[in-house]
């Protein structure tokens, strides 16, 4: 920027474009209409803007209403605590029945236990996740057109053959296809992005409720350490496994469809291939259940670590009037440095495994078939 201008913000590009925007109350995408929704087009101030300067947090601004913290936790825990009450009346239906059942005199009653899986996906909206997951599986089978379009003008040049439609509109399809492709897939991201959000939220709100309202058995059951992994560590891999829970969904329909094509082209070469992916499974179950031991490791190490400077902090004031500053930071080293061997191995183990898994595969199983 020329000497003495100031970079202007997303939201006073906004404004000057006619845009209405309130700083304090709507964030970037709230305020966006239907087109800059689906082409992300509100972005383009706040890239423009990076682009001039280092963004911090004014720049970026308030986020999405759906995105809050108080919502999140007031949604879920409203829906939390009804399917606590409808759980406790089934169960006391279920023990009526047991009861009334002179069979099962001696037996334990059975007992439901209230899902919180459920209570999150109502507290956000099954009808926002059934859309997500619908956008995405018409662009997973749009994503084939592409390639039956090409195999088909191939075979017209080939031979000379009648295409299924004019050669032309192929060739438009060919790029307006993925064009819609990539909007869907881009859609739905979002919305698995905003639901994973919203997830690791509530739930990290529950737990810091939890965590004012435990017993003290309760308490001496459970450690600092344990309390914080649970609150960032754990709800970030259930927010990393949403991010990708579309594709967990869709893709066993993509590899059956992708099996019939190929067999369409190589004929019985195509089971060569599949034997061998066959072959993979339990390879890739052995570098998962390793990858998950390796993981618990870390975790134990970091529970203690955070036990310890939890103890450490309380008893501040003793630990300076005896000088302990040095002996203390020793055990803190020592249990860091366990804790940064383990990260170590997993981060070996699950780069190399998944390494021999996804970049051989694809090179070794096309040579075989």
């Amino acid at each position: 920027l020329p000497i003495g201008t100031q970079a202007k913000s997303p939201m006073d590009v906004l404004k000057s474009k006619g845009f209405d925007v309130d700083d304090s109350a709507r964030s970037l995408e709230d305020g966006a209409n239907c087109y800059s929704t689906w082409m992300l087009s509100y972005l383009n101030p706040l890239l423009k803007l990076g682009s001039d300067k280092v963004l911090d947090a004014d720049d970026v601004g308030v986020p999405s209403k759906c995105d809050e913290a108080e919502l999140a936790y007031n949604m879920l825990n409203e829906k939390w605590i009804e399917t606590v009450a409808r759980t406790r009346e089934e169960n006391l239906q279920l023990v009526a029945e047991h009861e009334a059942n002179k069979n099962n005199k001696g037996l334990e009653p059975p007992k439901k236990v209230p899902s919180l899986a459920k209570a999150m996906v109502y507290a956000f909206g099954p009808g926002q996740l059934l859309f997500g997951i619908g956008i995405y599986t018409i662009s997973a089978l749009l994503s084939f057109i592409p390639v039956l379009l090409l195999n088909d003008l191939v075979q017209y040049f080939e031979s000379g053959e009648a295409t299924i439609v004019n050669p032309w509109i192929e060739v438009v399809c060919l790029g307006l296809v993925p064009l819609v492709v990539s909007l869907l897939q881009n859609r739905q991201a979002v919305i698995f992005i905003h639901f994973s959000v919203f997830v690791r939220t509530g739930a990290s709100m529950l737990l810091y409720k939890k965590s004012l309202n435990i017993s003290a058995a309760g308490r001496a059951k459970t450690s600092t350490g344990q309390v914080v992994n649970m609150m960032s560590n754990d709800t970030a891999q259930i927010q990393r496994f949403l991010l990708f829970a579309g594709f967990t969904g869709v893709a066993p329909l993509q590899i059956l469809i992708a099996l019939v094509l190929i067999y369409r082209q190589v004929g019985n070469a195509t089971w060569v291939g599949v034997a061998y992916m066959v072959c993979l499974l339990p390879i890739n179950m052995f570098i998962f259940s390793v990858v998950g031991k390796m993981r618990r490791e870390v975790l134990k190490h970091s529970d203690a670590r955070v036990k310890l400077m939890n103890e450490i902090l309380t008893g501040i004031r003793v630990l300076k009037f005896y000088a302990w500053e040095l002996p203390f930071g020793k055990e803190v080293g020592k249990i860091r440095e366990k804790e940064l061997q383990a990260l170590t191995k997993l981060t070996y183990v699950s780069q190399i495994g998944f390494s021999v898994i996804l970049i051989s595969a694809p090179i070794i199983q096309p040579i075989l078939v």
